[in-house]
């Protein structure tokens, strides 16, 4: 009897696991279809699920805590069937020196690490989707300008240029020198901001909204 009731509880065990793997490849299937029949909601609502797991997580062993900051602050702008805009603000990384806090780094060097990583992490860290081409602008807060916090980096990736990288052997510099990269000028600690070429792509729906959409159960095919 005990070895009938074990077997029972073994096979239940067998058969719901077995439906919980097969509903997700289903699911994941279903929004690779939506994907790729270029369906901008679904775009975007992959995105934003992936952005806010980066904004639960703890910073990699190797990369500085400061730019970890500067991933998780990062905004979607705007999405097209195969690609999406991002935005993101230097945090500068400061130490103390004789009682006072200095910048480690200039804003603009910490901007071309962040831009690399976090290009990085669009291209090949959001589950279910891979962007054809992606844009990444990084703002800092500029000395003298009355406007203060301005773009001074910006780059757009392409997947036929990404996946041809060892992203693990280039430098941040590098990398961003693969893609198509506007910097701004720093002289004497000066740095000059750039301007901003359009923004191509529609706004994309509030999170909610968007993942509502994307988790609602899809109609099986016949």
């Amino acid at each position: 009897m005990i070895i009938v009731i074990g077997s029972a509880i073994t096979l239940a065990i067998f058969l719901a696991v077995g439906w919980a793997v097969s509903a997700e490849m289903f699911q994941q299937r279903w929004w690779r279809r939506k994907v790729a029949e270029g369906d901008v909601d679904i775009v975007g609502a992959l995105i934003h699920e992936a952005m806010a797991d980066w904004r639960r997580s703890k910073a990699p062993k190797d990369l500085p805590a400061n730019t970890w900051a500067g991933v998780q602050g990062a905004d979607l702008v705007a999405v097209t069937p195969g690609g999406a805009t991002f935005s993101a603000s230097v945090v500068p990384q400061y130490q103390t020196e004789d009682g006072r806090r200095v910048k480690v780094t200039s804003d603009l060097e910490e901007a071309v690490r962040l831009a690399a990583r976090l290009m990085d992490m669009i291209m090949y860290d959001v589950p279910n989707l891979r962007l054809s081409e992606a844009r990444l602008d990084i703002y800092a807060t500029v000395t003298g300008d009355e406007r203060g916090h301005q773009p001074v980096l910006s780059t757009t990736a392409y997947r036929t240029v990404a996946d041809e990288l060892a992203w693990d052997e280039l430098t941040p510099h590098e990398i961003l020198g693969r893609f198509e990269t506007i910097m701004a000028e720093e002289r004497d600690g000066v740095i000059t901001p750039i301007e901003l070429p359009p923004v191509e792509g529609v706004r994309p729906r509030p999170a909610e909204e968007a993942a509502a959409e994307a988790l609602k159960p899809p109609r099986r095919e016949s």
